[in-house]
């Protein structure tokens, strides 16, 4: 009799050990949300052009969806630090998909494209990260939660993009 009451203890302790698991393990998961955000990101900084000094302001205008592919347009302008006249601009729009894994934002570029108008006097290439705007590059962004409904993708640049949830 002993016996037997000495496996039911040991049995009720290894089911509650195991259901203790489970919800800690549940309540411990980082939540999956949808990822339905319109996201603007805004940097400035200072670069050289034929020896002069001058502003590169960028502007970025993002549109993650959770189905079909999210969008991302850059608008990137060079003024003259002197004059504060514009001596250059870039224009570029992505279309690609993507998967949350953890903290991470996995992308996939499906296309790419110019802006029409764009002065390509101004090689700006080199000072932007312009992954994003490569057709079939894979690429991997921080992605962290502010609040419930904003959060903050980390490029890696010194650009951070804030997104808002729809």
């Amino acid at each position: 009799m002993i016996k037997h009451l000495r496996n039911i203890v040991w049995l009720v302790a290894f089911a509650l050990t195991v259901i203790l698991g489970l919800v800690l393990g549940r309540l411990s998961a980082e939540r999956q949300e949808s990822l339905d955000f319109w996201c603007v990101g805004e940097s400035a900084r200072q670069v050289i052009m034929s020896s002069n000094s001058a502003w590169l302001i960028t502007r970025f205008r993002l549109s993650l969806n959770p189905v079909g592919p999210s969008h991302m347009r850059m608008m990137a302008h060079v003024l003259d630090a002197n004059s504060g006249a514009v001596i250059g601009s870039l224009q570029r729009n992505s279309a690609f998909s993507m998967e949350r894994q953890g903290a991470r934002l996995q992308i996939s570029v499906l296309q790419s494209a110019k802006g029409d108008g764009e002065d390509s006097g101004v090689d700006l290439q080199g000072s932007l990260g312009m992954f994003i705007f490569q057709s079939s590059a894979n690429l991997s962004y921080w992605i962290r939660p502010l609040t419930a409904a904003r959060y903050l993708i980390d490029d890696g640049n010194d650009t951070f993009i804030l997104c808002s949830r729809r």
